[in-house]
């Protein structure tokens, strides 16, 4: 075997062992989430960002922010908080949630923000098949602002 063919198949074997994995839980077994029926009541159609946004539009911090947005009945929220972010999303009419966890540090680097939008979008995608459901397009997360320091005059949590 030559060595480049060697080296691709060693990349795709390391790219295999970093698939998403589905799991259902059973009902004794339950994750500590649920869907965030609070975000509904956002408009549509667009990313919030606020340090938590069922307490209202307070600024984020550097520490904790929460984005939030909806599309029919389609919820998808991602919090910071210290070196993590988790992520959530659920249809309404489905008992399922999707959720993941990722440790970001407290100021990430570009790559691991632009990891956490990609996460995003693996974790509607879980959804959609765990719901089988047709989903609405969820707008790109600019994962930069849940992390960004908080403004230092009077500009809104809803950037």
């Amino acid at each position: 075997m030559s060595p480049k063919l060697l080296c691709a198949s060693l990349i795709g074997v390391a790219a295999a062992g970093h698939a998403q994995e589905i799991v259902k839980l059973p009902p004794g077994a339950a994750a500590d989430v649920s869907r965030p029926d609070d975000l509904f009541e956002l408009p549509a159609g667009q990313w919030h960002y606020a340090k938590r946004l069922w307490e209202g539009r307070e600024a984020c911090t550097d520490a904790q922010c929460e984005a939030g947005f909806t599309a029919g009945d389609l919820v998808v929220s991602a919090e910071h908080a210290g070196r993590f972010v988790r992520i959530i999303a659920g249809v309404r009419d489905c008992t399922a949630t999707a959720f993941s966890e990722m440790e970001t540090g407290q100021q990430p680097s570009k790559w691991m923000r632009k990891r956490v939008a990609t996460q995003v979008r693996t974790v509607v995608k879980g959804l959609k098949k765990s719901c089988r459901a047709t989903l609405p397009a969820v707008a790109p997360l600019d994962a930069r602002r849940l992390f960004a320091a908080p403004p230092t005059s009077g500009s809104e949590g809803s950037r």
